[in-house]
This record gives structure tokens, sequence and C-alpha cells, in this order.
């Protein structure tokens, strides 16, 4: 390709910086089709629309008047070229089209697990064969696997031909340029056979190591993300939606999402009445709904209370923690609330997100559960290693129990605020060694596939490109007589679309652990398929 691509570029794709990027901006963006999301809970089918369209009652909200058809996004583009094919193709694979290593970015964010307790640390240093030192008093928080600029996989490729390549004999080419040098070999893009950075890989594959909370934060839908990316270009660099799963590795993982029931939010108000003192009158909005059930709109009562206490005088806030947290440690019996709130008055002191799990769902999850964050939904990860899938973006709105930019006023407009909880699945099991997580949206999709020792098991063609993580085990992933690729812990590949491959667990080995990142073709063949089943 024309142009480098270097870790921590900004931009989706450094578009703003194409001298002919006026011109790709003319190209028909991909505008999502209707989906039927009435069989998923925590996402109704009002979740792709933003609030504004939702709540027409509400006198703060955001337009969003941007034409999509002039924000050129190349991973729209990709999954609008994937779901206008309602079929699958099996290649032949060769060594243009075969699987390649790939080298993912570590990033180091201050919430991340300290040195060699971070998975995300051991990962990374098991990608580069002992090459790589971990610095054990630095935080190591995602690993990211996939071609988002900010944060950019290589893929690794030899020189020579003999198979016996040294370090010194490898190159790396970013990974986006690799994928875009034939768009229909490698990401099933029909009659996009030359180059072309008019399309990339829908999805974005993370693992996540997580030592404190993360922000309060959410994710604006496609629409808004366009408007963001409009009117404010220095925070928010990226014009896609950012729906995104998130998969337990861990038995400790932990996350807030969501709005409790109302129910819920007017009992905790009860057990935490410094809360009730910084929302003031809104209180008696919550209760008098909770014991009539009618009267004023409750997506708009929320608005309003959170509004009014996400933008509470900062002397207040600080006065009614102190007072909570004194109140807090005399208690001798603590509610696993009441520990969530100190766990964040330690990390956050004087923030006031300490008091969002009174009004957030808190969820505590074990290896193997999962969960989907969909929209202008807000959430916040407390602990625990995850795996997370997600549309190819980096647009995060920030509110709380966070050092960067928060951005209060967007994040107060642009919630849903439904009270739901959230669905909690452990997937679907494909067959004896697959289970299969679908999310109710077209960018991406996650399989987890576990080989015992001395078995194999086909990965079929599929006609999305895909991204493979090795998580335990050993053994090789094999393709006809082109590819014998050993893998081990942490070794990452890249599969182009509509290949196949073998993968073999070593039989002396504990066997192979994997998990595979795809655009989520289990829902596109069947768009009325609920999260966690096909």
């Amino acid at each position: 390709m024309t142009k480098p691509h270097r870790d921590g570029t900004n931009g989706q794709y450094n578009d703003e910086y194409d001298e002919n990027a006026f011109e790709k901006m003319g190209a028909r963006h991909f505008v999502p089709r209707k989906i039927n999301y009435d069989e998923w809970e925590a996402t109704p089918n009002i979740a792709n629309l933003p609030p504004s369209c939702d709540d027409e009652m509400f006198d703060d909200y955001i337009v969003t008047t941007v034409d999509l058809t002039m924000v050129r996004n190349a991973a729209a583009n990709a999954l609008s070229a994937l779901v206008s094919k309602t079929f699958d193709s099996d290649v032949q694979v060769t060594e243009e089209n075969c699987l390649k290593p790939l080298e993912c970015t570590a990033q180091q964010y201050g919430w991340g697990k300290i040195g060699s307790n971070a998975l995300v640390a051991q990962l990374k240093a098991a990608q580069h064969d002992g090459n790589y030192v971990i610095d054990e008093n630095a935080p190591y928080a995602e690993l990211w696997i996939g071609t988002h600029p900010n944060g950019m996989s290589h893929v690794v490729l030899e020189d020579n031909n003999d198979g016996n390549a040294t370090q010194n004999d490898k190159q790396c080419v970013p990974l986006v340029d690799y994928v875009q040098q034939n768009p229909e070999m490698h990401l099933g893009v029909v009659g996009q056979s030359g180059p072309s950075q008019d399309y990339d890989l829908t999805f974005l594959f993370k693992v996540l190591s997580i030592e404190k909370v993360l922000s309060i934060q959410a994710h604006p839908d496609k629409q808004l993300a366009a408007q963001l990316f409009t009117d404010k270009p220095h925070a928010y660099k990226d014009p896609n939606h950012k729906p995104e799963m998130a998969v337990a590795l861990t038995d400790d993982f932990e996350a807030m999402c969501g709005f409790r029931p109302m129910l819920d939010i007017a009992s905790n108000m009860l057990d935490y009445p410094e809360f009730t003192d910084i929302i003031g009158k809104w209180k008696h909005d919550i209760l008098e709904f909770v014991a009539n059930k009618r009267g004023v709109n409750p997506k708009l009562i929320l608005k309003n209370m959170f509004r009014v206490y996400m933008t509470a005088d900062e002397k207040h806030v600080k006065k009614n923690i102190e007072i909570m947290t004194s109140r807090l440690s005399k208690k001798e019996k603590l509610s696993d609330l009441d520990k969530l709130i100190i766990k964040l008055s330690n990390q956050f002191p004087g923030d006031p997100g300490i008091f969002a799990p009174i009004i957030f769902n808190y969820m505590k999850l074990k290896t193997g559960d999962a969960f989907y964050i969909g929209a202008n939904e807000p959430h916040a990860y407390i602990q625990g290693d995850i795996l997370e899938c997600m549309a190819c973006s980096d647009n995060v709105v920030r509110a709380g129990l966070t050092p960067k930019l928060k951005d209060v006023d967007t994040l107060v407009k642009m919630l849903t605020y439904k009270c739901t909880i959230p669905t909690i699945t452990r997937g679907l099991r494909k067959d004896h060694c697959c289970t299969l997580y679908v999310p109710p949206i077209e960018d991406f999709a996650m399989e987890i596939i576990e080989v015992k020792p001395g078995n194999s098991y086909d990965l079929h063609d599929v006609r999305s490109p895909s991204v493979l993580l090795t998580l335990h085990g050993s053994g090789v992933l094999k393709q006809d007589w082109v590819q014998k690729m050993p893998v081990t812990f942490g070794k990452a590949a890249f599969m182009s679309a509509n290949t196949t491959a073998t993968i073999v667990a070593d039989k002396d080995g504990p066997g192979l652990k994997i998990a595979r990142a795809l655009s989520n073709v289990h829902l596109s063949s069947r768009p009325n398929t609920p999260f966690g089943t096909i």
C-alpha cells in the first residue's frame, strides 16, 4: 500500500490525511438493514436508533443530521459486501491466502494488571518467543488483534521458502495493508481482487486484563458516531459504532451494565441516603413511580435523575461520599454492593462514579459466561480477564471513574435509559468442540474451540475473514500441504475468507483452546437470531 500504518495513529485508516479523501467519501456508505431484536432482552428494536428518535418528548437530545453516505467507513463497506452474499464458497488454499502469524499490540492503560500478572503481558511475550521483555512495574490492559490504527496487528512474513526463517529473515506488514492488497481473497468482498483501501475487517478482537475499574462509558450508535466524528473530530476520531461482547476468561469477572429496574434503584436509594441527597427532588418521582407504576415516563425520570447526579456540585458530591464511606466502614457486615462502593472509593477518591453501582446492574460472571453491550448503554468493567469482540471502532464517551476526557453532556443525552438486566449466556454448543457466541449484530461473532489431546477439528470455510488466538495448549494448524503452523499459548493468526484449516492438538500435550473472531455470518443468514443461538 502507499501509506504506512504506525501504532498509535488516529482516524479511520488516516482518511483525513489522504489527498483523495473527499473523492472516496462519495462512495456509498453501508446503512444497517432493519433487524428484529424482540427476542434479545437487553436490546429491543429501538437499540439502533439515536435517543432523539426514540423519545421525541425529551427536550434534551442530540440531533443526528450527518448523511452516512458522506462518511467513509471501510469496515462498514466490507460488512455491506458480506451481508449481500448469503452463501459460503470454499476456495483452494494457496501460499497467498493461507494462515499467517500475527504480532499484536499491547495497550498499557492505567487500569490494567501489572507486569507478568497480566494475561495480556503473558500473551504479548509469547508472541515474540522470549524476545519481549515484560516491564514488571507497568500495567498491561489490552491486547488488540485486528486492523484498527490505534492498535494495528502485523502479519509476519518469511523472506525465504525453506521453512527455517530466523528472526532477522522475517518482515512485518500491517494487517490492514495485507488484507487490502486483495479484498476478495482476504475479506470475501466479491469482485474486488485489486488493491483497495475501501474495505477492512468488520470487527476488532481484544483480550483485557482488568485490575482497576474502567470508566463509566457508553459507545455511540452508527448515526451518533458519525455525528460526533463530524462535530468533535479532536475527541472522536472514529466514525464507526462500537457494540461489543465480553466473554469471561476467569471466574472473578465483574462489571456494571445498564440501569437497574426502577424498584431496585428505589430500594438502593433508601439504603444509601447520601445518593438520595445528591439527586434531590427526583427521588420523589422515582419513589412515586415505583409505588403507583404510573405517571411520568420512567425513562424521563431516569434521564433527569442521571443528569442531576452527573452534574452535581463537586464539593457536595465529595461530602456525601465521605459520609457514605465513613458509615459503611462502621458496618459489621458489608453487602456485595457495599464492598464495591468502598472499592471504587479507594480507586477513585471523591469521584461521582462511586455512586454508580446504586443505579447500574452489578454483574458477576464465571469463565465462559458472556454478555452483549448494545449502543448507547452505560457500562464499566470492574475486574477480571476477558475476551472482547466489537465492531472495528475505538469510540468511547466517558463520564466518570477516569482521568481521561469526560463528556458528561453527550453521555446524558445519548443513553437509552432502559431498565433491563443484561442477559448472560454461555453460548451455544455447536458440536463437540466449538461454542458459538452470536450477538444480535452483524459486525462480529466469536467461537471458542477446545480440542482434546491427539484429536483434530476442522475449521470450515465461511465468507468472513477471521483471527485466531491460542489460549491454552499446543498443536498445529494445517491447511493441506500449504501450511503447517505450530501453535502454543499466545500465538495469533489471520485466516482469509472462504478458507479451511484443521486444528490438531498434540498427542502428549494438554489439548488446545483457541478463540476465533469473525464477522457474524451466523446471524446474517438468520437475521432474527438472538444472542447465543443459531
